[in-house]
């Protein structure tokens, strides 16, 4: 009977570590740019991993993207993630950027149509 016991916990517990972690799913957020359109930006889940974002907006005449971020973990790495901007399903422009080793503020050139910013992990 404890054999049993054990082996059905044990398969309960491998059963929930093959799931997906909820926390690491991407996420998306609908954003006003200053121009009144609405943009969908979506932060991968690789990206939330290596980067933490406090904060992002556009310049008041919209055709700037900015955004403060730092890696995680250790102070002295330097991540590289890429900033694209999409059309529906076309990508229009995309940009790298370096994050680190502490608060960084980055600043991207916003193409003139985009519906959708993608932040991810570059390499």
């Amino acid at each position: 009977m404890k054999k049993t016991a054990a082996f059905v916990a044990l398969v309960i517990i491998l059963i929930t570590l093959s799931f997906p972690c909820p926390s690491s799913a991407d996420k998306s957020f609908n954003i006003h740019s200053p121009l009144g359109g609405l943009i969908k930006l979506t932060i991968t889940s690789c990206a939330l991993k290596n980067i933490r974002v406090y904060d992002f907006d556009f310049s008041s005449s919209g055709d700037v993207f900015n955004m403060v971020a730092a890696p995680h973990g250790s102070s002295g790495s330097i991540n590289t993630i890429s900033i694209e901007f999409h059309e529906g399903s076309t990508l229009v422009q995309s940009d790298l950027v370096d994050i680190g080793p502490d608060k960084t503020a980055q600043q991207v050139y916003c193409p003139q149509s985009f519906d959708q910013i993608v932040i991810d992990c570059f390499g």
